[in-house]
């Protein structure tokens, strides 16, 4: 497995985990964060790119410095790379809440 593989499925992940936030703080907590219709789709896409980009990238960046600290080449381990991965996903997954927060104010 690559690195290049690694980050595609971790930017996969990091959505999976926008979108799951997005519906458990909106659709299945006990007490749901309203928000105008029109935000949905704002949520949506708009969140999908924003959430995939400040946050997978952001830990793929950290995770390439870790990995050239440690063994002296950005790609010396794919480890840093594979953890980033599930972080991502749990970190997109509660900034889905704070991206409802930001909407239910309009």
């Amino acid at each position: 497995m690559t690195i290049d593989t690694i980050n595609d499925k971790a930017s996969k992940m990091v959505i999976f985990g926008w979108f799951c936030g997005l519906a458990y703080y909106n659709w299945f907590s006990s007490s749901p964060i309203h928000v105008p219709l029109w935000a949905h789709p704002v949520l949506v896409f708009a969140g999908m790119f924003v959430v995939s980009i400040v946050i997978g990238a952001g830990l793929a960046l950290i995770a390439g410095g870790i990995t050239r600290v440690i063994t002296g080449r950005i790609d010396g381990s794919i480890h840093a790379y594979s953890w980033a991965a599930f972080i991502g996903m749990g970190l997109a997954f509660f900034a889905a809440q704070y991206g409802l927060l930001l909407f239910a104010r309009f």
